[in-house]
């Protein structure tokens, strides 16, 4: 990995049962320099929470509108 060849992280989060606000914390190292970067949504913390018990829907790309997910 370079300066010019960036590393790409995939973060997935979910939760069973509560309303959570969070942020990441990337600790790196690089040519005996290390650092700390908060990755954030624009300076605020991400939201996940749980849709248990809710009804749930997906995108149908196709017909460009929600359905319901089963």
């Amino acid at each position: 990995m370079s300066s010019t060849d960036p590393e790409v992280l995939l973060v997935t989060a979910r939760t069973q049962g509560c309303d959570c606000s969070w942020y990441l914390e990337l600790d790196w190292s690089s040519e005996g320099r290390t650092g700390t970067v908060r990755v954030d949504d624009h300076g605020r913390p991400f939201r996940t929470r749980s849709i248990a018990g809710l009804p749930r829907y997906m995108y149908d790309t196709s017909a460009r509108r929600w359905t319901p997910y089963q």
